[in-house]
């Protein structure tokens, strides 16, 4: 027989020897099925394995250790965010250790560079730790971290998140579902006991009726002015009182329809108040400024002194109390309120709101050289910002407990919805800060509107230039 012939036979063999074996494994395995009573098909594949992380301790470091980790009792939310805390812990195996930290990244940078274990998470202004960590290169971009999607709507609107955006990658991130609210400026409450004692119409009804514009604004204050001399108020008596009014002249624009930052129809990016609508907002605050209609002072004047109709400020004073500091904020006070946004201005639409985030946002910023893996701490912030009950945490304070109308939270929701973005930290201090002076000097002092935006414009458009190379839509466009 010839070699060929030879190799064919041990080739056939080889092949009968197999296929029997299989069919013998096939058998075998068949009868083990059987016995069992269990078909492959049964097994769910996609089970997800239980996570073990017994070894590992993540440490989250903020300047608000009050709020982040409340005393027991303080709040319904808080000792639901103490238990939320405590089931991470027995679910994961692992340890969670809330750090009293400084509002910035410089202890990190040090500890890092000491090779020293530091923290996880720091919770801090995008001004001070986020930026600081950011430019020595010691966050982790959240599509960097494994098992976690930053994009998720447990995180909160992505628009309320853009200081946790450096370079069109998002960085920080919100506790969105936790005890305290998400905060915002430019919004507006008013003392719902006082305006009914005077017989008149809640905002609430001008808004449904669409009526919730700067020309009704402006008569309804006036018949605020009339009612409060009728009741015994005196001169030091306010329809309209503002914590700040360089940021009102910056959200009666932006219900105007505009934003800080545009694009022209080159591509351009531009500076979007410095046109007809910003001025024609400056000229109506400037006018009711004239009116004694609306007045500048501190929160005190609407919330413990009750001597204002309506108060235009930080949305906290609406939905926080401060632990040894209640009656500073309205919760704590004994008079029903309500919140709205600024009324709209003859170029805005029913979508254009006054809120904006500004830059000393607080968000929580992932440190990739803490000792542990990202894939871990990607597990851990996954399962932690998970909504703390059923109900959505906050949501259910605001809806239920704080505010007095749902309305009021239904207003409050949308304005967090469309936040816009006033990019304060791209534009920098030297042009932020002179463009607020332009505006209050306009609106306080007699400046006229023209004049404050030829006072800025060189400094801002030198700034957009410079630093200002995203806006909002470049991040979500498809």
């Amino acid at each position: 027989m010839c070699y060929n012939e030879k190799k064919a036979g041990e080739i056939m063999r080889k092949i009968v020897a197999f296929i029997s074996l299989l069919l013998i494994v096939s058998f075998t395995i068949t009868s083990v099925s059987c016995t069992q009573q269990t078909e492959v098909f049964d097994v769910e594949f996609d089970t997800e394995l239980p996570v073990d992380l017994s070894d590992v301790t993540f440490r989250w470091g903020t300047g608000w250790l009050a709020q982040f980790y409340p005393s027991e009792g303080f709040s319904n939310a808080g000792d639901k965010m103490r238990a939320h805390y405590r089931k991470i812990e027995e679910e994961l195996g692992c340890k969670i250790e809330f750090l009293a930290w400084e509002d910035g990244g410089r202890r990190v940078m040090e500890q890092v560079a000491a090779g020293m274990k530091t923290l996880d998470v720091i919770d801090s202004h995008a001004t001070n730790a986020g930026i600081e960590l950011y430019r020595a290169g010691l966050l982790a971009p959240v599509e960097d971290i494994p098992n976690i999607n930053g994009y998720d709507d447990k995180f909160g609107p992505l628009r309320f998140r853009q200081y946790g955006i450096f370079d069109g990658k998002l960085y920080g991130l919100y506790q969105y579902n936790w005890d305290f609210p998400p905060e915002f400026a430019c919004a507006m409450m008013f003392n719902t006991d006082m305006l009914n004692s005077f017989g008149l119409v809640l905002p609430y009804e001008y808004q449904e009726t669409g009526r919730w514009v700067w020309k009704e604004y402006e008569d309804l204050l006036f018949r605020v002015a009339d009612a409060a001399k009728n009741y015994g108020y005196d001169a030091h008596f306010a329809p309209h009182v503002a914590n700040m009014p360089e940021r009102d002249a910056i959200g009666f624009m932006l219900v105007n329809g505009c934003q800080v930052i545009e694009k022209d129809s080159n591509g351009n990016y531009i500076f979007g108040l410095d046109n007809q609508s910003g001025i024609d907002a400056l000229t109506y605050l400037q006018r009711l400024y004239n009116e004694k209609l609306y007045v500048t002072g501190d929160v005190n004047v609407f919330i413990k002194d009750r001597n204002a109709a309506f108060l235009t400020t930080e949305s906290y004073y609406a939905t926080h109390f401060t632990e040894n500091n209640e009656s500073a904020y309205l919760p704590g006070n004994d008079f029903t309120y309500g919140f709205i946004n600024y009324p709209q201005g003859p170029n805005g639409d029913e979508n254009c709101v006054s809120a904006y985030v500004h830059k000393v946002r607080r968000l929580n910023w992932v440190i990739k050289y803490s000792g542990n893996e990202l894939s871990d701490i990607g597990i851990f912030l996954d399962r932690m910002f998970d909504p703390i009950d059923d109900e959505g945490g906050w949501r259910t304070s605001l809806e239920r407990y704080l505010f007095h109308d749902e309305r009021d939270f239904k207003n409050y929701s949308f304005m967090l919805e469309h936040i816009n973005y006033r990019h304060d930290l791209d534009l920098g201090e030297n042009a932020s800060s002179k463009m607020d002076d332009a505006f209050s000097l306009a609106i306080t002092r007699g400046r006229s509107p023209a004049e404050a935006f030829n006072s800025i414009r060189s400094v801002v458009e030198a700034a957009i230039a410079k630093d200002v190379n995203w806006v909002f839509e470049d991040i979500v466009a498809p």
